[in-house]
């Protein structure tokens, strides 16, 4: 049995990959990550500073390579995981496989910040082996970072985790409004706030209509805030970080889901709330646009100051029950297509071969 070394973060996405290759049982696993993953405790897991401060990452990684001597190695994201990874990676003899998944943010704004982090993706991606994304856009810009270097870039999502194997019943949806990104500058939860307290004033819709705002980050308070300063505290519900399966079933019953980062690679949620039957309001990004098609099952969002008229479309959207009905069924449809996760798992699975 071949061993392959996953490097990542203890993250949702990293955790529900490994699920995965733990329950196909073709390899001897050893993951190395930031922090332990306590709901995986049957696999070896070694936990390692991946900042870029610690100048001592790369020969504890050369120490932990060289115990298991792996054949194959998959690093997730393009950032000081790799860049740590891949420069001791550079002293083992025989040198494995690499394979390097970036989610987007990696290859799209780390190269922009300065010269510094340019090099360091670009570093990265000529290091590896083999590379991979998750939606049909990055691909260029990967090549662009390559320059010169040739590597063979796969274009692969994650799929949707707990895909529904029947579309959503119409009958239980709500008059929810969902959001469930990080609260973090990128996604512009503000904005999301600011359009519906301006509904709610309004009364352009239904005063029933609650915005369900999922999930946490460093502007939790800030946002908190904004609900009690807009006078809209009673019809908005901070959830904090819930369990997957309280997520779903918040997908269930919201009628429209509303992400609008800045920049972003496909993004799971979307997947997720497409297959649960949410009407999409997203912003204008070329990950998005390979998912919805505007007006048809889905809203692009192209001027943010109008998100308002958006989320009106929308609800007008889920008020007519057949219009409403059919693009359930197509997004469930769609998604069963082209984000299948044990489908998309096994392409993962054929790189490795």
């Amino acid at each position: 049995m071949k061993t392959l070394i996953f490097i990542g973060s203890n993250s949702v996405h990293c955790q529900r990959y490994l699920q995965q290759l733990i329950a196909r049982q073709q390899f001897k696993l050893v993951v190395i990550t930031n922090q332990l993953m306590p709901n995986l405790t049957q696999i070896e897991q070694y936990i390692i500073n991946f900042s870029l401060k610690n100048w001592c990452a790369a020969k504890q990684l050369i120490n932990l390579l060289r115990q298991f001597n792996p054949e194959i190695v998959h690093i997730h994201q393009a950032n000081s995981y790799a860049w740590h990874s891949l420069r001791a990676i550079k002293h083992l003899t025989p040198r494995p496989k690499v394979i390097l998944t970036t989610w987007g943010s990696d290859v799209l704004l780390l190269p922009q910040q300065n010269k510094l982090m340019a090099s360091l993706v670009k570093f990265n991606l000529q290091n590896s082996d083999i590379i991979t994304c998750d939606a049909l856009f990055i691909a260029p810009r990967i090549r662009q970072l390559l320059a010169k270097v040739q590597r063979p870039i796969h274009c692969i999502n994650f799929g949707v985790q707990n895909l529904p194997q029947l579309a959503t019943n119409l009958a239980n949806k709500q008059k929810f409004i969902l959001s469930n990104r990080l609260h973090k500058p990128l996604y512009q939860i503000d904005k999301i706030i600011h359009a519906f307290a301006q509904l709610i004033t309004t009364k352009r819709i239904d005063p029933e209509y609650r915005l369900i705002i999922v999930a946490d980050g460093e502007l939790n308070p800030q946002l908190r805030d904004l609900t009690q300063q807009l006078g809209i505290s009673q019809s908005v519900e901070f959830t904090g970080l819930i369990a997957y399966e309280d997520l779903i079933k918040y997908y269930q019953q919201a009628q429209l889901f509303v992400s609008i980062p800045l920049s972003d690679g496909t993004a799971s949620s979307l997947l997720e709330a497409m297959a649960y039957g949410c009407i999409p309001i997203v912003s204008n990004l070329p990950a998005n646009l390979e998912w919805v098609l505007d007006q048809i099952n889905g809203f692009i969002a192209l001027n943010l100051d109008q998100l308002a008229d958006y989320l009106v479309a929308g609800i007008e959207l889920a008020n007519q029950a057949i219009c409403y009905q059919r693009l359930i069924e197509f997004n469930h449809q769609l998604i069963h297509q082209k984000a299948h996760p044990q489908h998309n798992f096994n392409k993962f699975l054929q790189l490795y071969e």
